[in-house]
């Protein structure tokens, strides 16, 4: 283990560094502007270095994916990511090739959703012809999800490590074969915080995920998710799934409720997020980050704790949170004015939606 472990790392480690000096010879670099507040020119390559990381611990180290297929599939979410942040792609044209990914994976790459669970009290519910579009769905969504969330320094990266680290420390207690894929994926998230959240210096240069690294990485959480809560490989419960991805799914969701309710583009970027809310009411983009990994967390035990009882509670409580969170977003306002609150300085405000 402690060999895997370390193979991982020196692997990770000089393809993040080179990846951020390339990417500032190469201008794939992210600029300041109205929206994006971050001090200077940084490098959005951080992607390209965890998924290379990836594919070389597949083919030197050995580790095996999930199938070889969905590996297939992720290169191709890849190309496209990395091509998303070359030219800009539509994001209605992303939101679709992220769907088509998403019935490929649940058709060609073997991985898909079959069973919900028991959601309604009559007994488990087998998804049948519906399976591959609600496994797309899945996909487009959550890779979305992590591609809007991806808006201060560390938060993708965190709210992404966070169900695959549980996933790992469950497949771990159960002995479960396929542990190292999730080792291959956290590894490199952990080496990318180090130079995502470090000093900036000349060693460790300030780099960002890019749209190839969210998109890409959601695209395996989802897979992830999937494939550890299916069948004979399951570790949790279908509904147990929503709760390792609480802040990043809600954001998404109640940040399109928020601009459909102010008669604004579905998918144009803006300042509505939640960490933008959060940031707006005072808070510092560090503390923004502590906050809402801490709420990430605190979501995904209690979901753990919520497989002691029925599923259809478990998405009950699940439902009431959402409402919550939705009636918060959009109060923030009314009570950030009522309690006087001015906005924080976002100097590392670098959100692509």
């Amino acid at each position: 283990m402690q060999s895997l472990l370390l193979q991982i790392t020196l692997t990770a480690l000089p393809l993040t560094r080179l990846s951020a000096g390339l990417g500032s010879r190469l201008g794939l670099t992210d600029e300041p502007d109205a929206r994006k507040q971050h001090a200077g020119s940084v490098p959005h390559t951080g992607g390209i270095a965890i998924f290379l990381t990836i594919l070389a611990g597949t083919a030197a180290l050995g580790i095996a994916p999930y199938t070889y297929p969905m590996l297939g599939i992720a290169c191709g979410v890849f190309a496209v990511g990395v091509f998303d942040d070359v030219r800009h792609i539509n994001p209605w044209l992303r939101l679709g090739i992220q769907y088509v990914a998403g019935l490929l994976l649940a058709t060609v790459g073997g991985i898909a959703i079959v069973d919900v669970g028991n959601l309604l009290a009559l007994g488990d519910i087998p998804l049948l012809w519906l399976s591959a579009p609600l496994t797309a769905l899945a996909v487009a969504g959550l890779s979305n999800a992590y591609n809007m969330i991806d808006g201060i320094d560390g938060l993708a990266a965190c709210t992404i490590a966070l169900p695959l680290a549980v996933l790992y420390a469950l497949a771990l207690q159960a002995g479960h074969p396929m542990a190292d894929s999730l080792l291959l994926m956290l590894l490199p998230l952990a080496v990318f915080l180090l130079f995502n959240l470090g000093p900036d210096n000349r060693l460790l240069p300030k780099i960002f995920l890019g749209d190839g690294g969210s998109v890409t990485l959601g695209f395996l959480v989802t897979a992830s998710l999937v494939y550890f809560s299916q069948g004979e490989h399951a570790l949790i419960r279908p509904v147990t799934a929503l709760w390792l991805v609480t802040v990043p799914l809600m954001d998404m969701l109640a940040t399109m409720l928020r601009r459909f309710r102010h008669g604004h583009k579905l998918m144009q970027a803006d300042r509505s997020h939640l960490h933008h809310t959060l940031m707006d009411m005072g808070l510092s983009a560090r503390q923004t980050l502590l906050l809402l990994v801490g709420l990430a967390t605190g979501w995904a035990l209690l979901g753990l704790l919520l497989e002691a009882i029925p599923p259809y509670l478990s998405l009950l409580a699940y439902c009431l949170l959402f409402l919550g969170h939705c009636l918060f977003v959009i109060k923030a306002e009314t009570i950030s004015a009522r309690l006087g609150l001015a906005p924080a300085c976002k100097g590392d405000d670098h959100g692509p939606n």
